[in-house]
């Protein structure tokens, strides 16, 4: 694959065979094997009140947030389309008692998804949203999450900033927002501020939006992570 910011091919959205390997052959990526939830999903949790909710974790990855939800009393719908990342879920749900709590199902995003209109309390979007590349299809994946999200409901997206030290090093020399890992060979948008905000009050009301930061290892190094995470509203 080039990268996505070569003029002789650009790609829309992640290729499902990357994230097979991401999830079955090099876990570069350290919420690929994480156990622990979203840190902004545990510092939000209260505040929206995620319990006994109906809610949708679109991408869930290895099912860590899917059962953290869970054990709030949640009925959790964890979808991916990557079978490696669904096994991992799964098996995370069956171990952790929840499985009665955790339906897994094997989705494309960038599809109408099929669910009826304001079917979930709640929509989890975690680093899923930021590897839809091409604007249209961004678009069109918030727009079915705020179809399937009751008009009383929240939705949440967790998102990478330009100033996040791990991708900056991989940034081209033109200061392309779209990286390519070259370890996972995963590509991912990076968003300003006032970037991120612009695209989301097109849909949404924007209930609360905060800046995260903080230390992580990756392939054994420290980064300092910065994150921005939005809660939307209709």
């Amino acid at each position: 694959m080039a990268r996505a910011d070569s003029p002789e091919k650009q790609i829309t959205m992640v290729p499902k065979e990357a994230w097979e390997q991401e999830y079955s052959v090099f876990h570069a990526i350290p919420s690929s094997v994480r156990n622990e939830p979203a840190k902004a999903l545990v510092l939000f949790a209260d505040l929206l009140k995620l319990r006994n909710k109906r809610i949708l974790d679109a991408g869930c990855g290895n099912g860590r947030n899917a059962v953290y939800l869970a054990k709030r009393s949640c009925e959790v719908t964890a979808v991916d389309f990557s079978e490696a990342a669904l096994t991992e879920t799964q098996t995370r749900a069956n171990a952790t008692g929840v499985k009665s709590r955790v339906s897994v199902e094997k989705l494309d995003l960038s599809a109408v998804v099929p669910y009826a209109s304001n079917s979930f309390d709640f929509v989890l979007d975690a680093y899923t949203f930021c590897h839809f590349l091409d604007n249209a299809l961004a678009t069109a994946f918030w727009t079915e999450m705020r179809r399937v999200v009751r008009p009383d409901g929240y939705l949440m997206s967790i998102a990478f900033s330009t100033d996040d030290s791990y991708y900056a090093q991989l940034r081209s020399k033109d200061k392309n927002k779209i990286v390519f890992d070259p370890t996972n060979r995963i590509t991912k948008r990076l968003y300003e501020e006032t970037e991120l905000k612009d695209f989301f009050s097109r849909l949404f009301r924007i209930e609360y939006f905060a800046k995260f930061e903080f230390q992580d290892l990756v392939h054994g190094k420290s980064f300092n992570r910065v994150v921005f995470t939005s809660i939307l509203r209709h």
